[in-house]
């Protein structure tokens, strides 16, 4: 594609700066472009111009942050992809300040050799809930170690038995902390961000504590003296579990939440 001719729909003096960009505005002239771009998405609202304002706002912090020595705007045109994917994702505040660390990512020399354009295809394809439950797994675990997870099983005399409920996921090691997200769990999985299996476990000592703790937390307790399920001979067990990132994942958290 000609990148010149691409660029028409914009004013002549952003067109020169893109054309053009240097390391001191590149982060201004970005912000403009996400400014021009998603305005007319967003049907010239109040409430809809706040999240292009400050998703602009937030694109421009995100560069400055990249010392002028690392600017580099070979990779210009992902960050322009970029923008174009963040379209209809602005208006959540994760998911706009997601898309702003992706793009200042794409302009800084020491991460941008190593982006995809499927980072972005990613972003665009969540929800204000992926991009909370990715946050839940990554935040305090910088080394973005495997995660622990519980699914309860009913199981009957004979031995047979389901899966009851959604599965729980603990990051912090523990039932006080856990939580449940079934549909951002199967979303991130298939998106190659993580993957999930519950037909092996984490062994280490840490993890060993969680998993025997779980029969002690108040949700497994309330279903094991559940009169309702002991009079169709229904027993709780556990099945232990865990969740690991992909490389591919560990990449995308490194870029939108840790950095």
């Amino acid at each position: 594609m000609d990148q010149k001719n691409s660029l028409n729909f914009l004013p002549k003096s952003t067109q020169e700066l893109l054309l053009n960009p240097t390391a001191k505005n590149i982060g201004d002239t970005l912000g403009d472009v996400s400014e021009l771009i998603l305005s007319p998405v967003c049907i010239v609202t109040t409430w809809a111009n706040a999240h292009v304002k400050k998703f602009k706002q937030s694109i421009i912090d995100n560069v400055n942050k990249i010392p002028e020595e690392n600017r580099d705007t070979s990779k210009i045109n992902l960050a322009m992809k970029t923008i174009e994917d963040s379209k209809y994702q602005i208006n959540d505040d994760n998911l706009r300040e997601m898309f702003a660390k992706l793009i200042a990512a794409s302009i800084d020399k020491r991460n941008n050799q190593e982006l995809s354009p499927r980072f972005s295809n990613v972003l665009s394809q969540f929800s204000p809930e992926d991009a909370k439950f990715l946050m839940q797994i990554s935040t305090n675990n910088f080394d973005l170690l495997p995660i622990p997870t519980v699914i309860f099983i009913a199981q009957l005399n004979n031995g047979s038995g389901s899966e009851f409920g959604d599965h729980f996921i603990a990051p912090d090691r523990s039932t006080a902390s856990w939580f449940q997200n079934e549909l951002s769990l199967n979303n991130l999985v298939s998106l190659g961000i993580i993957n999930q299996s519950d037909e092996q476990y984490l062994a280490n000592d840490t993890n060993k504590s969680f998993y025997d703790s779980v029969e002690k937390s108040p949700e497994f307790l309330s279903l094991s003296n559940s009169d309702a399920l002991s009079a169709i001979g229904f027993k709780i067990t556990n099945k232990k579990g865990f969740i690991e990132f992909t490389t591919f994942g560990k990449k995308l958290i490194q870029i939108v939440i840790q950095n």
